[in-house]
């Protein structure tokens, strides 16, 4: 098995909260959940097939993406 690195692009960390917004917020969080699983290689039905149980999940909270 070989072992690959791959470089993603970064940035600083902003002083200010990204929104003040919690739904917003969550989403967000969300969208940056989904991009780290694609970029550490994960299969695309993975994520689709994750993503609608996180999304059922935060819906049966309370709190729906």
């Amino acid at each position: 098995m070989t072992s690959q690195l791959r470089v993603i692009e970064g940035g600083a960390v902003l002083l200010e909260p990204v929104t003040a917004d919690p739904w917003e917020f969550q989403a967000e969080c969300v969208e940056a959940f989904v991009a780290s699983w694609r970029a550490r290689g994960f299969s695309p039905v993975t994520v689709e097939n994750d993503i609608g149980l996180l999304e059922r999940t935060l819906t049966a909270l309370g709190r729906p993406a």
